[in-house]
């Protein structure tokens, strides 16, 4: 089947043009998106460079600025992947991309094999950078995967069409033999970059709906777990314990006489020892343990692979260093004192790790009668809920 090839640059123009205007609404929409406005640049090279190409009608001045535009717009793209991941720019490589590609297509032209080879390898540099910067993060969601496959596809085409130019400059291969396929190139070429931007979008949709999660399971003033980022992690403790047949403790977490703290510092005190408590148990805790704030000044601590004993242990160096680690409030000293309750779950059990939650509750609530009973020491004082 005979392809046009004035047809295929079409394509690939109305092709960038169509996804220029999406990355433009994506940059315009969400600021936060920086890696749009890099994939909206490379787009707009690509744009700018068709027109110069199918135009060129042999004049070798504007037959490079457009191939060196290509190559520029694939550095680019490259860029905005490593944007992507929270990467810094790497504009020196750019520069070097397109300086080289316009001094070897100036150096090696007007030969036409010769330009269709530096074309090739000036795209093919760009992207496989692209390509492994895409697969070296994590976690990898589906658009990267969708993205590393059209780079592969981009350098199939291009790594075909610089060995078969290779082949026509050593006599290997006819120019009859060579236009037979070389217009399949420029199909992998057309589909590679469709895909290739296709996935970006499936990345920032990825990226998205990360964030939305995140939001939604992530507290505000403590950046800790909330409820529902709880659950979801008492559900794959329970899964690991399970497995592992061994134990785990659930631990609610009160600050004693919290109302006074607002009441006589104000509610920016209030959420300052808030954040300050969190603070101070994420300190103490180990490394598989998940301290949450669940609501109010209540927080509870999750204790993967834990018996009651030693979470006890762990309850009362929890209490010592609360008590001991005052929140300093614009020049006052604010002294904090905690209730603790503990519940342990074994796989063994009738109910859920999940449903122990109010057991740890309802123990935590009971040593809280008694501490407020009394004056905030340093006292441990825990009711266990086995």
């Amino acid at each position: 089947m005979a392809l046009d090839f004035l047809t295929l640059y079409v394509i690939i123009l109305l092709n960038s043009l169509s996804f220029a205007i999406v990355w433009l609404v994506i940059a315009c929409t969400y600021r936060s998106m920086k890696a749009a406005r890099f994939w909206l640049a490379a787009l707009v090279m690509t744009c700018v460079s068709g027109p110069l190409l199918v135009s060129a009608d042999g004049n070798e001045a504007i037959t490079y600025v457009g191939l060196t535009l290509v190559a520029g717009s694939f550095a680019v793209m490259w860029q905005g992947v490593r944007v992507f991941h929270h990467q810094p720019p790497f504009w020196l490589a750019v520069v070097a991309i397109v300086a080289a590609t316009f001094a070897a297509l100036n150096i090696f032209g007007p030969q036409q094999e010769a330009i269709n080879i530096i074309a090739a390898i000036s795209q093919i540099g760009p992207v496989s950078f692209a390509m492994v910067a895409l697969l070296r993060e994590r976690p990898r969601y589906i658009g990267v995967y969708v993205a590393a496959c059209a780079a592969g596809v981009l350098i199939l085409g291009q790594g075909a069409e610089a060995i078969t130019n290779a082949l026509r400059l050593s006599g290997l291969m006819t120019i009859d033999a060579y236009y037979s396929v070389a217009a399949w190139f420029l199909v992998c070429a057309v589909i590679g970059g469709s895909v290739w931007n296709l996935g970006f979008l499936l990345m920032a949709s990825d990226r998205f709906r990360a964030e939305l999660r995140l939001l939604a399971t992530r507290d505000d003033l403590t950046n800790l777990p909330n409820r529902r980022g709880l659950r979801e992690k008492i559900a794959i403790c329970e899964k690991s314990v399970r497995r592992k047949r061994t134990s785990a403790v659930l631990m609610m977490i009160d600050l004693d006489r919290f109302k006074n703290i607002n009441d006589r510092f104000g509610h920016a005190a209030g959420d300052a020892a808030l954040a300050h408590i969190g603070r101070v148990i994420l300190s103490r805790l180990r490394d598989d343990d998940v301290l949450a704030r669940i609501g109010g000044d209540e927080f509870c601590v999750l204790l993967p692979h834990t018996k009651l004993k030693t979470a006890s242990t762990i309850a009362k160096r929890l209490i010592e260093a609360i008590a001991s680690t005052p929140l300093e409030w614009k020049g006052c000293r604010v002294d904090l004192s905690a209730s603790i309750g503990l519940s342990e779950w074994k796989p063994e059990s009738s109910i859920t790790l999940a449903e122990i939650l109010p057991l740890a509750d309802a123990a935590m609530f009971g040593s809280k009668r008694e501490r407020n009973n009394s004056a905030p020491s340093t006292t441990v004082n825990l009711q266990l809920a086995g």
